[in-house]
Order: C-alpha cells, then sequence, then structure tokens
C-alpha cells in the first residue's frame, strides 16, 4: 500500500512507565500469550476506512480508502481488523489495527515476483474470490502497534484451512519491527514461484504443507446436475422460503427453474444452500438465495454469491443484477451489489424489495467464440476441465457416404 507496502509499527509508547512497558514487550511475552489477549475480526467498509485513515498517521503515502474496500468486498479474508479482547465489544467492533493481504491467482503472483503488480492499485482480476484457491498469499499491509501485533499469528492462522493449506505467503518488510515480528513465524529472506526468484521478498514457505486426501474442504459449492440436485434445491427453498417466510408455493416455484441454473452448497457433505441465476442479453440475475437456519452464521450466504458470480463471470457477463430484500442491503453491498440509479423499489411474497447491481470487470478466462469447441461443450462450470464428449471423439467420426435415414 505504501511505496513498499508492508509497514509493520511495533511501538513501544515510550511516554509510558518503563516497568509497564516491559509488561507489555514483545521480547518479554511469546506470541501465543499475546495472542490470547486479541481478538480479530473482519469488519465493514466504514471500520476499514477508519483503520485506514488511523494508520495514515503512521504509514504516509497509503493507498485510498476505495481501493481497500474494493478488495475486500471482492473477498472479505483479505482485511483483518486486530482488537484488543478487553476493550472489543461485539455490538459495537472496532478495531485498534489491521492485517490485510492479496490471495493472488497463478498470473497475480507471477505478476507479484517479477514487479508487474500493481499492488497500489491491484486489478481485481488477479485477486481470488473468498471461494478460490489462491496461487500465493501476499502480505499487503500491517499497521499493528505493540501488544497487538501478536494478533498476526491469529490472521496467519486463517490460512491453514485446507483451501489455503499448502499455499506460499509472501511479504516485504521495510521496517525492524516487521521482520522481528515475522522471522519468528518463519518467514525467510528471498522468494520463488513458478521459476521467478525475488530477493526483496521474505517468503512463508508451506509447500511441504500441502492438502493430503483426508484434508477435505467441508464446503462445496457447484453446479445441480441432476434431479436429485434439483430436489434438494427445493427441499433448502420449502423450509427457508415457504416455512420460515410463508411464501405460497406457487410464488416460490414460479416457472423459472427448468429455464435456469441452480448452484447447490454442501457442507460436510449435507446440502445447506442454494441460488438461482437467470441470463439474459446483458446481464444475469441472482435469485432464490437460501441458506437453511442453522448455518447462516457460517458466511456461506456470501461465498455462495460470490461462487454465482464466478460463473456468470466466466460466461462473460459483466452486469450482475439482483432485487434485494431492503432489510438484507448491508449483506449484497458487502459483495459489492450496489443500489441502481433510480432503483425502484416494489413488493412481492410480502417482502420490500429494491434493485441492485454488481459491474464487475471480465474474467480473463470467460468462454467466447473463439474458445476451443470441446471447452464450449464441457458441463456447465466446469470448463476447465475434459468433459466425456472429449472422451468420445477417440472414436472418431460416424461415416457411412450416404444419409442415416431415408
Amino acid at each position: 500500500m505504501t511505496a513498499h507496502d508492508l509497514g509493520l509499527l511495533r511501538k513501544t509508547a515510550s511516554n509510558r512507565a518503563a516497568g509497564r512497558t516491559a509488561a507489555h514487550s514483545l521480547d518479554r511475552m511469546t506470541l501465543s500469550q499475546l495472542s490470547r489477549r486479541t481478538v480479530i475480526f473482519t469488519p465493514n467498509g466504514a471500520r476499514i476506512a477508519a483503520l485506514m485513515d488511523a494508520a495514515r498517521e503512521d504509514i504516509p503515502g497509503l493507498t485510498k480508502n476505495e481501493i481497500v474496500q474494493a478488495v475486500a468486498t471482492h473477498n472479505p479474508d483479505t482485511f483483518w481488523a486486530i482488537a484488543r479482547r478487553d476493550r472489543f465489544n461485539v455490538d459495537d467492533p472496532k478495531g485498534d489495527g489491521f492485517l490485510a493481504v492479496l490471495p493472488l491467482t497463478h498470473e497475480g503472483t507471477r505478476r507479484l515476483l517479477d514487479g508487474r503488480l500493481d499492488t497500489r492499485n491491484p486489478d481485481l482480476t488477479y485477486v481470488t474470490r473468498q471461494s478460490e484457491r489462491p496461487a500465493g498469499i501476499y502480505v499487503w499491509a500491517i499497521h499493528a502497534k505493540g501488544p497487538i501485533a501478536a494478533a498476526i499469528s491469529l490472521v496467519l492462522e486463517k490460512y491453514s484451512s485446507p483451501l489455503y493449506q499448502g499455499v506460499n505467503i509472501y511479504s516485504r518488510p521495510i521496517t525492524k519491527g516487521g521482520l522481528r515480528v515475522l522471522e519468528p513465524l518463519g518467514f525467510s529472506p528471498g522468494a520463488h514461484y513458478d521459476g521467478i526468484h525475488a530477493t526483496n521478498f521474505h517468503m512463508l514457505d508451506r509447500s511441504n504443507d500441502r492438502p493430503t486426501s483426508r484434508a477435505v474442504d467441508p464446503l462445496s459449492i457447484r453446479v445441480a446436475r441432476s434431479m436429485e440436485d434439483i430436489a434438494r434445491v427445493i427441499a433448502i427453498r420449502s423450509a427457508v422460503y415457504m416455512s420460515e417466510q410463508s411464501c405460497p408455493f406457487t410464488e416460490e416455484f414460479d416457472g423459472n427453474d427448468f429455464s435456469a441454473t441452480h448452484l447447490i452448497c454442501h457442507w460436510q457433505g449435507e446440502p445447506v444452500g442454494c441460488i438461482r441465476i437467470r441470463y439474459f442479453a446483458d446481464f444475469a440475475k441472482l435469485e432464490r438465495l437460501a441458506v437453511l437456519g442453522k448455518h447462516r452464521r457460517a458466511g456461506l450466504a456470501g461465498r455462495i454469491v460470490d461462487a454465482a458470480v464466478d460463473l456468470c463471470r466466466l460466461k462473460g457477463y459483466r452486469v450482475l443484477y439482483a432485487h434485494a430484500q431492503k432489510r438484507l442491503m448491508d449483506f449484497w453491498e458487502k459483495r459489492g451489489f450496489t443500489r441502481m440509479p433510480g432503483a425502484r423499489e416494489f413488493v412481492f411474497s410480502d417482502f420490500d424489495y429494491v434493485e441492485v447491481k454488481l459491474e464487475t470487470p471480465k474474467h480473463p478466462q470467460s468462454i467466447t467464440l473463439e474458445a476451443d469447441p470441446y471447452v464450449i461443450i464441457r458441463p456447465e462450470g466446469l470448463w476447465d476441465q475434459p468433459g466425456v464428449l472429449e472422451t468420445s471423439a477417440r472414436r472418431g467420426s460416424f461415416a457411412t457416404g450416404g444419409p442415416l435415414y431415408d
């Protein structure tokens, strides 16, 4: 974010009594002890702006708040606020510092190490979504004074889940304080990726921490491909809309289900959420988002929307449209959707709705007419994997020299 990106501030408040400074010094307490005194959380856009504004007093040249907010909207796992546990109010969460990262695609990681990635204003094409596995994770910026710097270890633990397991973490520390905190965590000078070596980076090598067959992500979001999948979607929507919201059957199942794509979300093998996507000439519409009640605190709804956005981008759509219940506007805004200019407000099935829209960059691997014909006929959403019709090509063509039928 700065000219050197990583600015770790580890100050010991010289105006305090020497005994108090020593009691709270990182040199006198272990990271484990201190981390128990801190809390980390993902803040909303306003809290991000407040933390960034506070950091500018210590780190000149920080990038614009809107850029950081846009990255956090694209992937909420990129910005973590840090707070002292004894001052943390869950009803009004405020941070005392933060750690921001960029989870990067293959091309994004290459560009990071060879210097082509604009880290002051990163192209979101090179930043993965919350549901995507990155090729590398870049420690974008840290602002953590004194004892709360210990919470860095808590943030890094967030990247030990199966989705991130084995992904190397890169940093570019420019202060001695930064090195004092990062080196005990395993960062070492020099970095590499895909044949590129960069001496101006430090790297936490996690290549030996590859996911095993037993380390399976408990979450999966995929296209519904069978009548059994559709039956699960119907069951989830019936539980959420018909049971909880008393929506009549004919209003919930409106005749559009067989002209749409459905995504189904499983948690630990159980179907728990879904969303429907319908396609129009120059936009795609997201609708019928549903998550079973007992799973709503796990952030699954956001990841389902992210997966739907990614699918639409791969299909070439850059405008996503939705009808947001007015009481849930905050959720849609966190995903990057905004109220449309001149948005119409309306009512159906006993709830108030408003039009929202997301404009997103074109996906670099979006399907076009220039794509390989075999890619175009692969199963929906699995365009990066060979399909059954490619296997059939090995049999060759069927030709008789004349018509099959008279």
